[in-house]
């Protein structure tokens, strides 16, 4: 088994180790066994909340922690105990609903930190039909609310708010003008779906925090852990990480800010990078990237 300087990955999900089906697929799965096998721990590093993004650790068989939400929650996946957690004070939720009731938005609020992870939605669900793979298909968990202003007090870990890509960005610019570093602004978009989210969280929450901090409970420096990301949301994550390893269907700046650029999630990106910078092995490389013939 080849050696490895990184003891630690932290991996994306949607557009990164998930394939366009939403699915792991086999080249993906052989990479994280090898990381596994070379004593390299997994974490798997998400903006779904628990009860959306479990079921892929589970399928892997990972058993550490696991970062939720854009790093408002780090659960352990073995005991399913909640590690850490941020959320948003009562006040500063009101302001950013009022916010985007403004501007013609209506707030989706993530509530649960303890559990599997709750949804208040302000309209039917069918207002929602952009986020179907992010909120549960069946709303079994989703409660209607008439106005998000009104829960405020609950355990609030984030405020989304989806729609086009450039009313999003207009949206996220107001909120960066109104509330400064009393949240954090994150933005996940897919222009090839004209789909954008924003999320606005606790001001020091991130991929990045929750990384640096699974890090030192595993008393590991950063050189020693890598990152794999599509996203600006995983920006901070990137930033955190020895090694920063972007997908080839991230946006271009991000590529930019990160030069080690992967093949797309739609050709096994994830695997590639695994085998050709973390844990070198020109013999899967050859397996499952074999050259074109001819």
């Amino acid at each position: 088994m080849p050696s490895s300087p990184f003891r630690l990955v932290a991996i994306d999900l949607d557009g990164t180790l998930l394939d366009s089906r939403y699915q792991i697929s086999a080249a993906n799965r052989q990479a994280i066994r090898d990381l596994q096998d070379a004593g390299i721990q997994v974490v798997l590093a998400t903006g779904r909340r628990f009860g959306m993004g479990i079921a892929y650790a589970e399928s892997l068989g990972l058993d550490g922690p696991m970062i939720f939400q854009n790093g408002a929650v780090i659960k352990d996946l073995a005991t399913r105990l909640t590690i850490a957690w941020r959320g948003l004070p009562a006040n500063l939720v009101r302001a950013i609903v009022s916010l985007g009731h403004e501007l013609g938005f209506s707030a989706i609020l993530f509530v649960d930190p303890h559990g599997v992870g709750r949804v208040l939605l302000e309209d039917r669900p069918e207002r929602y039909f952009r986020l179907k793979k992010y909120i549960d298909s069946r709303w079994s968990d989703a409660a209607l609310v008439r106005d998000c202003r009104d829960h405020g007090r609950l355990d609030i870990l984030q405020v989304l708010f989806c729609g086009g890509v450039v009313a999003i960005r207009e949206l996220a610019e107001a909120c960066r003008r109104r509330f400064g570093d009393d949240a954090r602004r994150l933005l996940t978009e897919y222009p090839d779906r004209d789909l954008s989210l924003l999320d606005l969280m606790h001001w020091n929450v991130s991929k990045g925090e929750a990384l640096r901090r699974v890090a030192c409970l595993a008393g590991l420096t950063r050189e020693a852990t890598a990152a794999i990301g599509d996203n600006f949301n995983d920006r901070e994550m990137l930033a955190a990480a020895g090694l920063a390893m972007v997908m080839g269907n991230a946006d271009p700046a991000l590529q930019a800010e990160f030069p080690t650029v992967l093949p797309p999630h739609t050709t096994d990106g994830v695997a590639w990078g695994v085998w050709r910078h973390l844990l070198p092995r020109p013999e899967r490389l050859a397996e499952y990237f074999p050259p074109p013939r001819g």
